[in-house]
Parts: structure tokens; sequence; C-alpha cells
């Protein structure tokens, strides 16, 4: 019968002790700094966040006396306490009653879609009429579109009889991004805004297209355009802040709805947003 001999663990050494304790303290240090480094990281963020947040405010505040100037000077071509104006003026001047009223929501809309301050985004449900603000914001931006030789087609197609949603804000949603599409559109190039009704998990819903015939949106840019203070790289440079699409973003979420972009047929950019199209039993009442 053999007999199994154990074997006996070698004994640590005083050296491979000391090697481990010196690993461990290294791995000790290291970790120490990934801390201060992340905290130095927060710190700057979080200066970083005020000072967005006191810039919007100064910017907001400083929009406003020209904005109330316009505005004044607009009812009052439109009293005709200084004279007489011919129809085509009349659409003028509330042409520019218009405008300035859009822009003085999304001043009030700055501060609201800056997401440091927690904010919510309210929108005022009812009724209201899609194709009618879709043709209003196609004719008022008609203009701008001609100055760079553009066409707008309109093809509507979604059964919009009963919707209910926030005519103001959509209407805001409308204008941004019909201004960056005809911004980014190719000189005498077409721009396409469609509609069409939408059978979804959720529900059903209709959906609003916008296409243009640039350069588009990379898809590694596409998820991070409707971020606050994010503008696509790789393409025409983009001006402001990086904040009308985050403000649709949140105006489409506080309505139920989704919003993202696609490479469209035309060969640029299709930002889609979907409404649902069924009466809420709260909103029936």
């Amino acid at each position: 019968m053999e007999l199994q001999v154990g074997t006996e663990p070698e004994p640590r050494s005083a050296e491979s002790d000391c090697t481990q304790t010196s690993d461990l303290r290294r791995l000790e240090c290291a970790l120490a700094k990934v801390r201060a480094r992340e905290a130095e990281l927060e710190a700057e963020l979080a200066a970083q966040a005020r000072s967005r947040v006191e810039l919007i405010q100064l910017v907001s505040h400083e929009l406003r006396t020209p904005i109330t100037v316009i505005s004044g000077f607009g009812r009052l071509l439109k009293s005709e306490a200084q004279g007489a104006l011919a129809e085509l003026q009349h659409h003028y001047v509330d042409e520019c009653l218009k405008a300035c009223s859009r822009l003085d929501l999304l001043v009030s809309d700055l501060l609201d879609a800056c997401p440091e301050t927690g904010s919510p985004l309210r929108v005022a449900i009812a009724e209201a009429d899609l194709h009618g603000i879709l043709t209003a914001q196609t004719e008022s931006l008609a203009p701008l579109a001609g100055d760079r030789g553009i066409e707008i087609e309109r093809a509507f197609g979604a059964e919009t009889s009963r919707l209910f949603f926030d005519a103001r804000r959509i209407e805001q949603v409308v204008s941004n991004l019909l201004t960056n599409a005809i911004r980014h559109a190719r000189e005498g190039g077409t721009i396409c805004l469609s509609t069409a009704s939408a059978a979804r998990a959720e529900g059903a819903v209709v959906e609003v297209s916008i296409e243009d015939d640039g350069p588009g949106i990379s898809a590694v840019d596409r998820d991070r355009v409707f971020a606050p203070y994010v503008r696509g790289e790789g393409q025409k440079a983009r001006a402001g802040l990086g904040l009308g699409l985050a403000i649709c973003s949140r105006i489409i979420g506080a309505h139920g709805g989704t919003i993202h972009v696609e490479e469209s047929k035309l060969g640029g950019a299709c930002f889609v947003f979907a409404l649902p199209s069924e009466v809420r039993p709260e909103e029936e009442g």
C-alpha cells in the first residue's frame, strides 16, 4: 500500500510580502488620485452649469426689452393710429407680431429648458388644428426659404380631425425644425413637410416629418443632437447655444410623444415627431 505524501505549501518570504504591500499601496495611491480628479471634474461641471444658468438669465433679460419695443410699435401700426394700412401691410405687421410672440415664448423657455434648473415644461392641452399650424408656419417662413431659393412641399396624409395638444408649443417645434431645415438645405433645394397616421404599441399617433436635402446628420450624432448644448459635428457649422432641439424634445416629451432624426429620402436630415392621436379619458371631460 502506497502512502500519499502531501506537498506542504512553501512559506511566503518576507520579500514577497513587501512586494504585495507595495503593490497595494500603489493601487491605493492611484485610486486616491482618481477620486481627487473626479471631485475636480464634478466641481468644474457644477461651475459650468452655474455659468450657463447665469448666461441664459442674462440673455433672457436683455432680449425682453427689444421684443417689447418691437411688439409695441407693431401694435401701434396695426391700430392705424398713425395712418391707414393696406391689406398686405396688415399681413406683414401680423407676421411681425407673431414672430415677436414666438420669440417671447422662446425666451421664457430658455430657462425652463435648462436642465440644471430642473423646471418642468408646462403644456396646455386642448383641441387644435395640426394641419392649420403646419400650413401657417410654412407660409410664415416662406420669405426665409425664398431668400435661398428653397421650395417647401407639403404632403398631409394623416387623419387629424380630433387632436389634442398645446398649439403654441407645437407651433414652436414646427418653427424650429422648419427654420433648421431651411438653414441646412442646399441652395435652390427642397424641403418636404408631411404627416401620416401610424399605429404603435403605445397607441395611435400622428407623425410629422420635416425633410431637407442638405448634408444631413451623421449616425453618431443622431442620438446626441437632442441633448442641451450639443451641436452636430462634421457638418456645416451650427450657430446658437444648441438648445433648440433640446426644447423641441422636451415639448414633445411633455405631450407623451417622441422625436428622432433619421436619413432623409432627399439625402439630408429627416426630423420626425409623433403626437398621440387618441383622446385620453382625462381630456374628454
